[in-house]
């Protein structure tokens, strides 16, 4: 593609050099960089582009966009200036792929807890309707028979413009998206149209990047923006505030402030929730094998954007009775009397809102198994440990993803919360050890939550290592090996 067609959707921008020269690719990671390529050098949060503009120039690239005015310029190179290298990148990407997100109807979901399941819940819903539809989350992305590992909950704008346009190839009509506060805050989904978007909740989460909540509510509330239809959780204490912020056509659900879309009759037990709801006004009962109230709100959410396009009851009910989604409050069948609940939370709010909804229908004990992960938002450790010393009856803290820092330094942290409550707790370091111990005693009717992980299949350690680590097959083995009757 010739530069100067990649640069035409490109506003107030300042070229220095040849235009007319053949594109091969476009690249944002100096490490990938080829021979007749253009280098985007983003501002990151973290490392600023421009550092890798030499390495990318030795690898072959003809071509720099940048947003300073670069004084050592070499002759056969190509630079552009722009005012948001982030943005350039996109509207880049998208001419690149042929602008396939206007080929597609695109649904976003947004929120800190229940993107993940509300985006299978809709995915799962438009399949049963024959609909052919992409999925774009933090699990993974699919599309037809395809399925590919995800790196990110949404992708750099350049790889999710290469993964839209494989989505277009293979058929795909709609596509479901989770959309992070980052991707909005860092312009990943600029220039895309959203058909319909969900605000699900917001909680306090991503403080070290966002600083403020008005400054992750203001990233959540871009998504809107872009959207010609909201769908939002009405009894969000953010809620009011995110409509008066937008002039979006909103439609609003929840079980106490919803307009549009509620439900009754909510029945909670260990391994479902059922309930009744109208739709095009036939009462219905619907049930689904994820417990917990907040799967209610996750339900109203995706039967709201589908019946947008269309779904009726009978595709809704067929969708909800066949649900999995892996690491969202995940009930393995690991035949014991006791119950295992594999969950993503890794949040106070998230932590607090599974440990809240489990007590309603344990009858036993609840007993929590959790650590934090290394170089994020410290504050939230002490937090969570006073939520699990509150809430469950008894504790066992762990390691999550201690990255770059000691394990035993953040396990102090959650304890520092812990101690602030006369909840029983064991710290056990290693996460395997941690877990067996929580099998090792449970009795009949207790429930054990393990957070944090979820659907993750690995430990981050030490100088960005990934050791293999899934909480499902450790439970599972660990099952197997645990004689017929519970060990009390």
């Amino acid at each position: 593609m010739l530069l100067q067609y990649l640069l035409e959707n490109l506003t107030n921008v300042k070229v220095s050099g040849q235009t007319d020269k053949e594109i091969n690719k476009i690249e944002y990671d100096s490490k990938k960089i080829d021979k007749n390529d253009i280098f985007v050098a983003i501002n990151g949060y973290k490392e600023d582009g421009k550092k890798y503009i030499q390495e990318a120039i030795d690898k072959g690239a003809i071509a720099i966009v940048c947003q300073e005015d670069l004084e050592d310029k070499k002759e056969d190179i190509t630079y552009i200036q722009v005012e948001d290298s982030r943005i350039a990148l996109a509207v880049m990407a998208a001419t690149y792929y042929g602008n396939p997100a206007r080929k597609l109807k695109i649904i976003g979901v947004t929120g800190t807890k229940g993107k993940t399941t509300t985006a299978y819940m809709i995915r799962d819903i438009m399949l049963t309707t024959s609909k052919k539809i992409g999925m774009i989350g933090t699990i993974c992305n699919t599309y037809g028979t395809v399925t590919e590992e995800a790196t990110r909950t949404s992708p750099e704008s350049l790889d999710l413009q290469a993964l839209l346009a494989r989505m277009v190839d293979a058929g795909m009509e709609y596509v479901v998206m989770e959309v992070s506060s980052h991707a909005l805050e860092l312009n990943r989904v600029y220039g895309i149209k959203f058909i319909v978007s969900v605000f699900t909740n917001l909680s306090e989460d991503h403080l070290d990047f966002h600083e403020t909540m008005d400054n992750y509510l203001a990233a959540k509330a871009k998504l809107f923006k872009m959207s010609d239809f909201a769908i939002i959780n009405g009894d969000d204490i953010y809620a009011p505030k995110l409509i008066k912020m937008i002039d979006t056509k909103i439609a609003t659900y929840g079980l106490d402030n919803a307009v549009d879309l509620t439900a009754t009759d909510v029945r909670v037990n260990p391994s479902y929730v059922e309930f009744k709801m109208y739709v095009n006004k036939i009462l219905e009962t619907i049930r689904i094998n994820i417990p917990g109230r907040f799967t209610v709100y996750n339900a109203l959410a995706a039967v709201g954007v589908c019946s947008l396009f269309g779904a009726q009851m009978d595709s809704i009910i067929a969708a909800f009775s066949a649900l999995r989604v892996p690491g969202r409050n995940e009930v393995l069948d690991i035949n014991k009397t006791f119950t295992v609940i594999i969950d993503y939370a890794h949040t106070p709010a998230s932590l607090e809102a599974i440990l809240s909804s489990a007590k309603k229908y344990t009858k036993g004990r609840i007993i929590c198994v959790f650590g934090c992960g290394g170089n994020r938002d410290k504050e939230k450790r002490a937090m969570m440990g006073e939520i699990a010393g509150r809430l469950a009856d008894f504790t066992v803290i762990t390691s999550d993803n201690p990255r770059n820092e000691k394990p035993e330094d953040i396990i102090k942290d959650i304890e520092s919360g812990m101690k602030q409550t006369r909840g029983l707790y064991k710290a056990i370091e290693n996460r395997r050890q941690a877990i067996k111990f929580a099998m090792r005693i449970a009795w009949k009717s207790d429930v054990i939550i393990i957070a944090g992980k979820g659907h993750e299949t690995y430990q981050e350690v030490k100088n960005n290592k990934k050791i293999h680590f899934d909480d499902r097959e450790v439970v599972r083995k660990l099952a197997e090996e645990m004689p017929d009757k519970n060990i009390q």
